[in-house]
């Protein structure tokens, strides 16, 4: 992980946010999160210019966006590295993780590490704990890109309901990418309070979504997306229309070290 390799080598840092999952204008990383306990860069302008690099295609391209197109020139470019293997002798090491996703078992680390700061997540985490989360299941009813046809989509909800039913004496919560999932669950557990309102209902998942397919801007996209998350999170237990959805994972993980990371203490 960048964060914790750059804490074990004591270099500055900069998280470069200008792909289009996560942007579609002036969004970065920044608009988001903080890092602390570790030094940082406030902007790639603080590189200096007679700086040397690892991978050497980014010696003049450090403002590029990574893209899909250029990943797929990995060969030719060299762009995709490994962390452990890179040249240390360079004064800047730049890691494109687009295809590099990994579990981080130490969920302490990001609440030693990072501070959500963006005032409409906190905000909206602050509306949301109105409700007991501590005590409540919380379902994460995946649909989008995961679930390519209706009966498959009704068929995971199905099972995941199932599996809910030694829990069916609690409160639950949804939330979800996928309008049709969540009322699908809802037939079946009619008490769950839905959270948020899906911004596209479709077979691809909403990240990949381009501007014009968006019904919200990207930002309250992915405000949506993080408050979602760190409403899994608070949760007593949380179950998932799919047993490897990362999204699910992490909230679990996070759990004992959400209210620090949000700010709640």
């Amino acid at each position: 992980m960048c964060v914790y390799y750059a804490q074990q080598n004591n270099l500055k840092i900069y998280v470069d946010w200008t792909d289009p999952t996560w942007t579609h204008g002036g969004e970065s990383f920044y608009t988001y999160f903080k890092l602390v306990n570790m030094p940082v860069l406030n902007s790639l302008d603080e590189i200096p210019a007679d700086a040397t690099y690892y991978p050497k295609y980014w010696k003049g391209n450090i403002e590029t966006p990574l893209t899909q197109e250029l990943l797929n020139q990995d060969k030719q470019l060299g762009i995709n590295i490994d962390l452990a293997t890179a040249d240390k002798s360079v004064d800047v090491i730049v890691f494109s993780c687009v295809r590099s996703r990994n579990l981080y078992a130490d969920s302490g680390f990001f609440a030693r590490s990072f501070r959500v700061v963006d005032k409409k997540v906190i905000a909206g985490m602050k509306e949301r704990l109105k409700v007991p989360l501590a005590t409540c299941i919380g379902v994460h009813a995946r649909g989008t890109d995961r679930a390519k046809h209706t009966i498959r989509k009704e068929h995971s909800i199905q099972f995941m309901a199932v599996g809910a039913f030694p829990y069916a004496s609690k409160p639950m919560i949804v939330v979800g990418d996928d309008a049709y999932s969540i009322e699908i669950w809802k037939r079946y557990y009619p008490h769950t309070v839905v959270f948020g309102t899906p911004a596209l209902s479709s077979n691809k998942g909403n990240h990949l979504a381009t501007k014009e397919e968006l019904t919200v801007s990207k930002y309250d996209l992915t405000v949506e997306f993080l408050v979602d998350f760190f409403t899994l999170a608070h949760c007593e237990k949380v179950i998932s229309t799919f047993k490897d959805s990362r999204f699910a994972q992490e909230a679990r993980r996070l759990h004992p070290y959400v209210r620090q990371i949000v700010g709640n203490e």
